[in-house]
């Protein structure tokens, strides 16, 4: 018998192991959605999860789906079977609901919100090469490339002859602002309308709890970014809700356009508590099955806001 040589046995032991990415802030959220599916339908042992019929309950690509099964298969919620998927491996009170992974820094939305910092802080010109942007924000030529055409995407940049780019001076106007909202009160309103609307009830509730643990916090320097965060996923778990991929792509457009504009923009003290009672009262009326209602607060909603946004220094 042919014996081992140690020196390759010693690499192969030293040789490092590949670390799986951590999962997204999209699969972990999706995976949440995925359980309280699950129990809402009082899933049996067995029920296969049909990855075509989840990317359509959710408005997502198979991909973040694929992922979110994983995780519920390491938590030990599913199993994977060949030719079969996903499926519940036991009865689903069985298994304790394990609070959401913490979400990891996500660094090309850090650097979307700091180079609109900068931008509307006055610091950023128009025309910019990649280099210096890289130089700049301390990051990876990719992380510049994926957010640069994301900005594209939008109409805040275009890419110039080279390497560089060149941002539209015209997004920093009040009328752009105007111009969102007016969007916007053509669209959300028309959200709940749908006949395919479906308001996913678990989300509903952790939505109030999140508005009213921000009403009853304490005031501190990072408030702002924290509403803007629990604003935008109201106005985007409501498009998905709607069951429309086309009204969900054009509200998180939105919502990217804005997190971009709102940088230099804040809501008084008033505003963000009449802003929370009119989020509840619309989850309210969605809730009671007035959708009519809820449609006719939205546009009030809209109206309100935009009535009250302004930017912090007069637009040239």
């Amino acid at each position: 018998m042919p014996c081992r040589n140690p020196d390759k046995t010693a690499m192969a032991a030293s040789r490092p192991r590949k670390i799986a990415p951590a999962p997204s802030r999209l699969q972990t959220n999706l995976a949440q959605r995925i359980l309280d599916l699950l129990k809402d339908q009082d899933a049996e042992p067995g029920h296969r999860l049909v990855e075509l019929e989840l990317c359509e309950q959710f408005g997502v690509s198979r991909t973040p789906i694929r992922g979110a099964l994983k995780i519920l298969e390491a938590r030990g919620v599913l199993e994977s079977r060949a030719h079969h998927g996903f499926v519940l491996r036991e009865p689903f009170g069985s298994f304790a609901r394990e609070p959401a992974p913490p979400e990891r820094d996500d660094e090309a939305l850090r650097l979307f919100i700091a180079i609109a910092h900068a931008r509307n802080s006055g610091t950023l010109p128009d025309d910019v090469p990649q280099q210096e942007m890289i130089r700049r924000f301390k990051t990876r030529l990719p992380v510049i490339l994926q957010v640069l055409r994301q900005m594209a995407d939008l109409g805040l940049v275009e890419r110039k002859p080279g390497n560089g780019w060149s941002f539209r001076a015209s997004v920093h106007s009040s009328r752009a602002q105007a111009e969102s909202y007016a969007f916007r009160r053509a669209i959300e309103p028309a959200l709940v309308l749908q006949p395919t609307f479906k308001l996913d009830r678990a989300w509903a509730q952790r939505a109030r709890e999140a508005h009213l643990a921000f009403r009853a916090k304490r005031r501190g320097p990072t408030d702002a970014q924290e509403f803007y965060e629990i604003n935008a996923d109201f106005h985007e778990q409501l498009a998905r809700c709607s069951g429309n991929r086309y009204m969900l792509h054009a509200v998180q457009g939105q919502i990217q356009l804005r997190r971009f504009l709102n940088t230099q923009w804040e809501y008084g003290v008033g505003r963000v508590q009449e802003t929370i009672d009119e989020h509840l009262e619309i989850l309210a009326a969605l809730e009671a099955g007035w959708n009519d209602k809820a449609s006719a607060l939205m546009l009030h909603h809209l109206t309100t806001s935009a009535t009250h946004t302004a930017p912090a220094t007069p637009a040239p």
